[in-house]
């Protein structure tokens, strides 16, 4: 049974001709819709082919071929505009292998490989669609009216809590390329661009990086965009810092900060709109059971069904995140960061790089951030400025940063980039997210104190 299917013929059979996708060239009907899918799903039904890749460029097509590829049980594989060429050829290798699949799989999304060989999670109907009724319980109380998409559709955050939620709620999706919202990849943002598209379109619903969150505070700030017009502001892809949350919860955006993986069919816990706990990512979905397990995040109850081509991975009971969290006093999940990433100090203490660069890239002077340290490297930021900046400015900016933070975990030295992280250039993950291992090589030399000797300095790479 596809229950997010039935939903929307019961919003055409209610309200056939309210709009259920609205790009720059066309709108279309919830009938129409539901018309376009079932035609679509006739044509498939007579192709022996069982896997398809998912790259239609135009927006509307490709959410209607989604939905066409679910419903008549065929597997989709939403394919990464970020994905290189050598990882797409991959892929095509892959399909045309028929390398083998879980039983059950319907969509086979990836995480963010920096290989040429990405990981492809396997998801059942059923997966995506418990994470799409759970989100909609959670947010009962918000009435969405207007989502507009602003991450890749290949994207399993967008996709299952963007357009399936916004389709199941019977609200409009409005689906733009990323020149019209003054967006490019996931590291560059044209601030006025983007402030216009929502004035104009007037969406109440977007799924944010923190990047794009700390554009629309500082807009907020300015008035160039006004906070009443948005009802839900989910926060997702990276660590959301403190400062920031607080700030877009002061300014009156509705701001929620949600957890989860591709391994649980996207989101685990998400607070609820009208019951946000700052610093916390909320109580767990009803269809999650987590667990806090040597100080590692445990999750069971919608994993799944493998990975693909490894059938070692196949229907586990549970997946262990990598992810160290706590519960609070109230049961709401708070995430201390990825155990792989933690730096451990030469004191001994534990800093989550994560923690630090979130606070960082709160400044509106700091466009991206990266952090390393051990035992004999002290705290060296790696950091993209948003506009050029004299190194006492820049110096000024770390100095009130590190004023927020425990003296262990203080930037104490820093180098400013002359180029960005970026997808293109292997540094960044399609989702916003630091290749860290990427970054480390790039810039090794300049992390290494016994290279750069002296503290709090702009190398020669600089602006």
């Amino acid at each position: 049974m596809n229950t997010l299917f039935e939903r929307i013929q019961q919003h055409a059979l209610t309200a056939p001709d309210a709009i259920a996708l609205s790009s720059e060239q066309q709108k279309l009907s919830y009938q129409s819709l539901v018309d376009a899918v079932y035609k679509r799903v006739e044509q498939l039904n007579q192709q022996p082919q069982r896997i398809f890749l998912l790259q239609n460029p135009d927006s509307i097509a490709w959410v209607i071929e989604d939905l066409a590829l679910m419903l008549a049980n065929k597997v989709c594989i939403p394919v990464p505009p970020f994905f290189s060429q050598q990882q797409q050829s991959y892929l095509q290798k892959k399909v045309s292998d028929n390398k083998p699949l879980p039983s059950g799989t319907s969509k086979v999304t990836f995480t963010s490989g920096s290989t040429g060989e990405p990981k492809g999670v396997c998801l059942s109907v059923e997966n995506q669609l418990n994470t799409v009724a759970a989100l909609a319980e959670r947010v009962a109380e918000v009435s969405v009216n207007r989502h507009m998409v602003i991450m890749p559709l290949s994207i399993l955050l967008e996709n299952i809590a963007g357009v399936y939620l916004a389709l199941w709620l019977g609200a409009e999706v409005l689906l733009f390329k990323g020149e019209t919202l003054g967006l490019k990849g996931s590291s560059s943002i044209h601030a006025n661009t983007l402030f216009s598209a929502l004035s104009h379109y007037q969406p109440d619903s977007l799924i944010l990086t923190p990047a794009l969150l700390n554009a629309l505070v500082e807009g907020a700030k300015r008035g160039t965009i006004d906070a009443k017009q948005f009802k839900l502001l989910a926060v997702g892809g990276a660590r959301l810092s403190a400062t920031l949350e607080r700030q877009a919860l002061t300014l009156g955006l509705p701001v929620v900060q949600g957890y989860g993986l591709s391994e649980f069919s996207s989101v685990v816990a998400l607070n609820a709109p009208a019951a946000v706990v700052p610093g916390t990512v909320g109580h767990p979905l009803n269809h999650a059971v987590v667990t806090v397990r040597d100080g590692g995040v445990v999750v069971r109850g919608n994993t799944m069904l493998g990975y693909w081509d490894n059938p070692d991975s196949w229907f586990p009971s549970e997946i262990n995140t990598g992810d160290l969290g706590q519960f609070d006093e109230d049961g709401r999940l708070i995430i201390l960061g990825r155990r792989k990433h933690i730096i451990v100090n030469a004191y001994g203490r534990n800093i989550d790089p994560e923690w630090l660069e979130a606070e960082l890239c709160s400044q509106q002077a700091i466009h991206q951030a990266a952090v390393f340290g051990d035992e004999e490297i002290p705290l060296t930021a790696l950091v993209v400025l948003t506009s050029p900046s004299t190194a006492e400015q820049v110096s000024s900016v770390i100095y009130q940063v590190n004023q927020q933070l425990p003296d262990y975990a203080r930037i104490q030295r820093y180098v400013v980039l002359k180029e960005p992280f970026t997808v293109s250039n292997g540094l960044l993950t399609g989702t916003g997210r630091l290749r860290r291992l990427a970054i480390k090589d790039a810039y090794r030399v300049a992390i290494d104190p016994t290279t750069y000797s002296s503290a709090n300095e702009v190398y020669d790479d600089v602006l």
